[in-house]
């Protein structure tokens, strides 16, 4: 209800504006056959600008009757247009509710608008199925008077995921500037005392000490061994870049792949398509696919194939790593980037953190697709300008 200056009370609808054809039906008498055809072509164009706009956009009235809604909207709530005949947005609210992660909040943001009509409202939606919708419902006047509200909703998802990885990156950063700082320095100290119990060992008057020494200098190995690869993630250690076809590192590295294999009793499949030279460090793209082949052999049971393909996709070279694995649910798969993040008893959590520097140092982009069937990773490697194609 709302008061039109001179203190009478008078409820304006949006359609009362913008719905030509209720318009056109009440006037038609008063307007010939020329004023009504340049309505609908206005009306025509109206539509068609809604529809070729990239946001989904819906226009409700101050009754929350649905008044006009644009393709891009369809498309993107996944909604069958046969629910909108009613054009009730109570309905629409439904469906849409349905597909949020947390409907609660959405609820929220309508009670307010509901209440306070006047406001702007901005917020970002999280679906079920992993996508981000940016929602921003601003009111509509006419002559001041609000008479409805325009909505729009913007899929931000992938604004989201670059934003998820360059904070991964920044993690990553921090812990190899941790490493460039402290690793060397605890490396040494470790170094002496292995010698002195390497000594130790061999004495007669240590021998029944011997299986104590034995585990101790195993152990310092082990500790080592995690520092070299939290030594990997520093990222202004030295790199020698060179142009390298990974077909070849591949091939030197398959009978090494190969034996981690038969040891679990699975197999190594290799689907490799001519692909051009890139620029790379070779030794960082070794330990890339190592770790990559490693983390899929641990993810299948006896008797699985895992499979290492290379082939070339619009502008980049691909190196696609297939396991047939049990997938990777939703709760890990967030995180799998995050130093120190393991699911392993005995894991350290580096080596897919490894992976993705690596990738971040050739300007490479790690997608990763999963299932209940298995999991793939996908490494894109930029090409370089005018590639060579070796086929052998």
């Amino acid at each position: 209800m709302y008061y039109n200056g001179k203190g009478v009370a008078r409820l304006v609808e949006y359609g009362d504006v913008i719905n030509v054809e209720r318009y056109t039906d009440i006037h038609s008498r008063q307007f010939d056959h020329k004023r009504r055809d340049k309505i609908g072509e206005s009306r025509a164009l109206l539509q068609g600008t809604l529809n070729a706009t990239a946001d989904g956009i819906i226009i409700v009235d101050c009754r929350e009757k649905i008044c006009n809604y644009n393709c891009k909207f369809i498309e993107m709530w996944n909604i069958n247009e046969e629910t909108l005949l009613p054009k009730e947005q109570s309905g629409l609210l439904g469906l849409m509710l349905k597909q949020l992660k947390y409907p609660e909040e959405y609820v929220k943001k309508e009670k307010e608008i509901f209440i306070y009509p006047a406001r702007e409202s901005y917020d970002v939606l999280e679906l079920k199925d992993g996508r981000f919708i940016e929602r921003y419902s601003k009111p509509q006047r006419h002559n001041k008077i609000i008479i409805g509200r325009v909505i729009s909703f913007r899929d931000i998802t992938k604004q989201k995921q670059s934003e998820k990885k360059m904070a991964n990156l920044e993690r990553l950063n921090v812990v190899g500037e941790m490493a460039a700082g402290i690793g060397h320095e605890v490396r040494n100290p470790m170094t002496t005392i292995r010698g002195f119990l390497q000594m130790l060992i061999n004495k007669k008057e240590c021998i029944e000490y011997w299986e104590y020494y034995r585990l101790m200098i195993e152990e310092l190995d082990r500790a080592n061994s995690i520092i070299t690869e939290f030594l990997s993630l520093a990222k202004d250690k030295l790199t020698y870049h060179q142009f390298k076809n990974i077909n070849d590192v591949i091939t030197s590295l398959l009978p090494l792949i190969e034996a981690d294999a038969i040891i679990g009793n699975k197999y190594i499949r290799v689907e490799l398509s001519p692909i051009p030279e890139i620029y790379v460090d070779e030794t960082q793209i070794r330990q890339l696919i190592l770790n990559m082949v490693r983390n899929g052999l641990e993810a299948m049971l006896t008797g699985g194939y895992l499979t290492i393909k290379t082939y070339i996709e619009k502008n980049d070279v691909v190196l696609a790593i297939e396991d047939q694995g049990t997938g990777i649910i939703p709760e890990v798969l967030e995180k799998i980037s995050t130093p120190f993040f393991t699911t392993k008893k005995e894991g350290t959590g580096l080596g897919l953190s490894i992976c993705y520097n690596i990738a971040a140092h050739h300007n490479a982009v790690v997608d990763v697709e999963t299932s209940g069937e298995g999991t793939t990773f996908f490494i894109r490697f930029p090409m370089i300008e005018a590639p060579v194609i070796r086929t052998n």
